[in-house]
C-alpha cells in the first residue's frame, strides 16, 4: 500500500470548490450502526476497527491531510473493511481521498503505480490534465449531484461515466479505467438553511444541463456546504469494453471513409489483444454466381491482396488458397513462416516477402454462414503466439458484421447497376414499381384468389426522341470487309503458289483456279452478293484443305501459317481493315454513352422524368415526361419546354463532339443527329414479358411506328438523306410543333452553337405514313 499524497486536481479555481474536512467521523458511525443492527460474523471485526479508531480520536474529527502518514494501520483497516476479501491488492485500482475535492492520500500499489510516472517523478499528464474551465465544471457537477440527492432526492442529475484514457507503459496502447467513487462516508452540511428548487427545472432531460449548473450556482452555491468525511476511488480497466463499443459504434455511423474506418478498427483490435506489433486484415468473401470474387476497395485491406497484387501467378495461388478455404474454413496459424512454408504454400512467399514473420485465419460467420476471413500477422518474431487468438473472440460477432455489412453493400450496388444498366426501372418510375409490388404482397398476405400483379401505365405523358447514328455504317463495314477479303484471297494465292512450287501437288492448281474466280467476283463490289457460297469455299473447302496438307506434310507448314496467321481476327492482316472500323464505331458509341448517361442525372435535377436509351450503331433514346411519372411534384408545361430545350443542345453537344473524335480514331466515322417532334401526350405500359416500357393504345402505337421508320427516310422528290453529318435533323407533322424548336434554334444561332442555314424541308411519303416534314441546321462544329 502507499500512503502518499497525490493532488489530483492542483490548478481547480479556488470559486469552485467547497469546505472540506478530511474525517473519519462519517466511516466509524456507519460500523456502528451495521454493528447496531447487524447480528453478523462481522461484528468482532467491525468492534476492533471501532476500537482502533476511537483510540486516536483526533481521527473522528476533521484533521489535516497530510497528518495521515502517521496512521497506517487504521488505513489497512478502512481497506479490509470496503474491500472484497479475495481481492489481490496488486491487481486493485482503490484509493482513499479528500471529499469534496479529492487528493488521494492511501492506495493500493495498483493504483499508485497507474497514475505515478516514476520517471517524471509526477502524475501522468493525461490521466488529470484539464483546462481550468473542465476542472471547474467537472467538479461542479459531481459536487452538486450529491447534494441534489441527499437534499432533494434527486438521483445522477449530473452524474456522467468517468471514463480515463491512459498509455501503457509496456505496450505503448491506449488503456482506459472507469472510475467509480463511492462517497457513503461523506457528510455533506448545509451551512445555511437550503432554498426552494424549481422542480420542473430537473423534470425534462432536454434541458440543458450548462443552463441548469448556473442556475445553481445563483441559488445555491457551493460555498453555502461542508463536506466532511472521506471519499473513496475505484478504478475498473475497461479496456476490452471500450475497444469492443468502438468497433460497435463505427459499424453503426456507416461512414463513407472506409480507409478510416479500418484504421480505428485496427487500434481497437490492437488494443483489446495487447499489443501494438499485431497487424489485422479483413478479407470479406464476396461472391458472384457462388464464385468469389475480389473487389478492389473491399479487398484492399487483406494483407493477402496485398502482398500478392505484383505477382500475377501469386494472385493465382492466392484465388486458389481462398476457394479451397472458403470450402473447409478453419483456424490457420504460422508462428514463424519458414521456408518449408513457403514452399508449400506459395501465397506465403509473398507474405515473407512483405515482412510477415507469423501469419493466422480466423474464419468468420454471420449466423452460420462463413462470411469471411479475419487475418492476423506480426512482422516481428517472438511477439504473435497462438495464446493471443483467444482475446480476439468477443470481436468476432462484430467483426462478422463489419464483412456481412461489406457483402450487404457488394449486394446492393451490384442491384443497383442492374437497375440502371439492364432493367426500365429507374428511380424516376421506382415509385410505382414499390407500389404494386406491396399491394401484391398485400393481396397474397390477405390471401386474395389468384393475386395478380397490377399493370404499370403512366398515362397523358409526353415523348422526346432522339437518334444519333453512324453514317453509313452498312456500307462502311461491306467496304471493310471487302478490303479485308482482297486481301484474306492475295495472301491464299500467294501460299496455295507456294505449295504448288515446292510440292507440284496436281489439286493445288484447282484451288488456285477457283481462288482467282473469287477475287474478281469480289473487286465487282457493286454486283457482289454470294456471301454464302464463299464462306462455305472458306471454311469447307481451303481450311480443311491446308490444315490435312500440313498434317501429312509437316515441312510446308511454315508455308500455310502466313495464311491462318493473316486471318486471326485480333491480329491477322485479313482483318485490319475490320477491326479499325469497329475500334472507331465502338470509340464513338462509348462516348455517345457516356454523354447520355450525364445526360440522363442532369435532366433529372430541372424534373424527375423516365429516359431509356438503346445501343444500334448508335444511340437512340425516349425521355417521357409528365405528371403521373412524378405525382408528388407539381408538373407544368414549361418542364417540358425546358426538356426539349436540353435534347436540342445535347444534339449539338454530340455533334461537336463527335466531330472532334476524328483526329483519334483510325477510320472517319462520322453521326447524324435526329429528333422527332411530338406534341400529344401518349401512355406507356411496362411490358412484364419484355422487362421494358412501351407505348399504349392505337394512337400511340402509331407514335412507334413513325418512330422506327424515319431514321432513312429522304426529302421529297430528291433522293438525298435527310440525316447527314454535322447537321440536326427535327422531324414534325405540323408547323405548330415546329415553331417552338425554330425559337430555340435561333437562340442556338445567337449563341454560336448553330449555323445560320435553317432548312424547310418535305419528306418522302413512308409505309402509312404521309405528310412529314422537317428542319435541318448545320451544327458549328469548329
Amino acid at each position: 500500500m502507499q500512503n502518499t499524497i497525490i493532488n489530483v486536481f492542483p490548478d481547480l479555481p479556488p470559486d469552485s470548490t467547497v469546505e472540506v474536512a478530511l474525517s473519519f467521523g462519517p466511516f466509524i458511525r456507519f460500523l456502528k450502526s451495521r454493528n447496531d443492527k447487524d447480528n453478523m460474523h462481522k461484528n468482532h471485526f467491525f468492534k476492533y476497527i471501532i476500537d482502533q479508531f476511537e483510540r486516536h480520536p483526533e481521527l473522528l474529527s476533521p484533521i489535516d491531510v497530510k497528518e495521515m502518514y502517521k496512521y497506517s494501520k487504521q488505513l489497512e483497516l478502512v481497506y479490509a473493511a470496503v474491500s472484497p476479501v479475495v481481492v489481490e491488492e496488486e491487481s486493485h485500482y482503490w484509493a482513499l481521498c479528500t471529499p469534496g475535492v479529492p487528493s488521494l492520500f492511501y492506495s493500493t500499489n495498483a493504483f499508485f503505480n497507474l497514475i505515478i510516472d516514476k520517471n517524471a517523478k509526477g502524475v501522468i499528464n493525461n490521466a488529470i490534465t484539464k483546462d481550468n474551465e473542465e476542472l471547474r465544471k467537472g467538479h461542479a457537477e459531481m459536487s452538486y449531484s450529491l447534494i441534489l440527492e441527499r437534499f432533494f432526492d434527486i438521483p445522477c442529475f449530473f452524474n456522467q461515466e468517468m471514463i480515463k484514457q491512459l498509455d501503457d507503459k509496456e505496450t505503448g496502447l491506449a488503456k482506459y479505467y472507469k472510475i467509480n467513487p463511492d462517497t457513503r462516508f461523506t457528510d455533506i452540511i448545509p451551512l445555511k438553511p437550503l432554498p426552494q428548487l424549481d422542480m420542473t427545472l430537473f423534470q425534462s432531460r432536454q434541458t440543458d444541463k450548462d443552463e441548469i449548473l448556473a442556475r445553481l450556482h445563483e441559488i445555491m452555491p457551493l460555498s453555502m456546504f461542508r463536506f466532511e468525511g472521506f471519499g473513496i476511488t475505484n478504478a475498473e480497466d475497461v479496456t476490452s469494453a471500450y475497444a469492443l463499443d468502438t468497433i460497435k459504434n463505427l459499424l453503426l455511423s456507416h461512414s463513407d471513409d472506409e480507409s478510416e474506418n479500418y484504421a480505428k478498427i485496427t487500434n481497437a483490435l490492437k488494443t483489446l489483444i495487447g499489443s501494438k506489433d499485431i497487424e489485422f486484415g479483413a478479407l470479406p468473401f464476396l461472391q458472384i454466381n457462388n464464385k468469389l470474387v475480389f473487389k478492389d476497395k473491399a479487398c484492399t485491406n487483406s494483407m493477402l491482396v496485398r502482398s500478392t497484387k505484383d505477382f500475377v501467378h501469386m494472385e493465382t495461388a492466392y484465388a486458389n488458397l481462398t476457394d479451397k478455404y472458403f470450402k473447409n474454413p478453419k483456424v490457420v496459424f504460422y508462428n514463424e513462416i519458414s521456408e518449408e512454408d513457403t514452399e508449400k504454400e506459395n501465397y506465403l512467399k509473398c507474405m515473407k516477402l512483405a515482412g510477415v514473420r507469423s501469419f493466422a485465419f480466423i474464419p468468420v460467420f454471420f449466423n452460420n454462414l462463413l462470411v469471411g476471413m479475419l487475418e492476423v500477422f506480426c512482422k516481428k518474431e517472438g511477439v504473435f503466439t497462438e495464446g493471443l487468438l483467444s482475446r480476439l473472440d468477443p470481436a468476432i460477432p462484430l467483426i462478422s458484421q463489419l464483412m456481412k455489412n461489406t457483402i450487404d453493400e457488394f449486394g446492393n450496388g451490384l442491384n443497383k447497376v442492374i437497375k440502371e444498366k439492364f432493367t426500365a426501372i429507374q428511380p424516376s418510375v421506382q415509385w410505382k414499381f414499390n407500389e404494386v409490388a406491396w399491394h401484391h404482397m398485400r393481396d397474397v398476405s390477405q390471401q386474395v384468389p389468384n393475386p395478380e400483379i397490377e399493370d404499370i401505365v403512366f398515362e397523358n405523358v409526353y415523348p422526346l426522341y432522339g437518334a444519333v447514328d453512324i453514317r453509313n455504317s452498312t456500307i462502311e463495314r461491306n467496304a471493310a470487309l471487302y478490303k479485308d477479303m482482297q486481301v484474306q484471297f492475295n495472301i491464299l494465292v500467294k501460299v496455295l503458289q507456294e505449295l504448288k512450287k515446292r510440292s507440284g501437288f496436281g489439286l493445288i492448281d484447282e484451288k488456285i483456279f477457283v481462288t482467282q474466280q473469287w477475287i474478281q467476283k469480289i473487286a465487282a463490289v457493286n454486283e457482289f452478293n454470294e456471301e454464302v457460297r464463299l464462306n462455305d469455299f472458306l471454311e469447307n473447302d481451303i481450311t480443311p484443305f491446308l490444315i490435312n496438307f500440313t498434317e501429312s506434310n509437316p515441312a510446308y507448314r511454315a508455308v500455310t501459317d502466313e495464311y491462318f496467321s493473316a486471318i486471326d481476327e485480333k491480329a491477322g492482316k485479313a482483318y485490319h481493315n475490320r477491326r479499325q472500323l469497329e475500334r472507331s464505331m465502338n470509340t464513338v458509341i462509348s462516348s455517345l454513352n457516356n454523354y447520355f448517361e450525364l445526360l440522363k442525372i442532369e435532366i433529372q435535377q430541372a424534373y424527375p422524368c423516365y429516359f431509356e436509351k438503346f445501343r444500334t450503331d448508335g444511340v437512340e433514346y425516349d425521355i417521357y415526361i409528365g405528371q403521373s411519372i412524378t405525382p408528388d411534384k407539381q408538373y407544368n408545361d414549361m418542364y417540358l419546354s425546358n426538356l426539349r430545350l436540353m435534347q436540342l443542345t445535347s444534339m449539338v453537344t454530340v455533334a461537336k463532339y463527335s466531330h472532334s473524335l476524328l483526329p483519334h480514331i483510325p477510320r472517319h466515322v462520322e453521326t447524324t443527329q435526329l429528333i422527332f417532334i411530338h406534341s400529344h401526350p401518349i401512355d406507356i405500359r411496362f411490358r412484364k414479358d419484355e422487362k421494358r416500357f412501351d407505348v399504349e393504345g392505337a394512337y400511340n402505337i402509331r407514335y412507334h411506328i413513325i418512330k422506327k421508320r424515319i431514321d432513312k427516310v429522304h426529302i421529297r422528290d430528291t433522293g438525298e438523306r435527310l440525316t447527314q453529318p454535322n447537321k440536326i435533323a427535327l422531324i414534325y407533322f405540323n408547323q405548330k410543333e415546329a415553331d417552338e424548336y425554330i425559337s430555340y434554334i435561333k437562340y442556338l444561332q445567337g449563341e454560336k452553337m448553330l449555323m445560320d442555314d435553317l432548312e424547310y424541308l418535305d419528306l418522302e411519303d413512308l409505309q402509312g405514313v404521309s405528310g412529314l416534314k422537317a428542319l435541318r441546321v448545320g451544327v458549328m462544329v469548329d
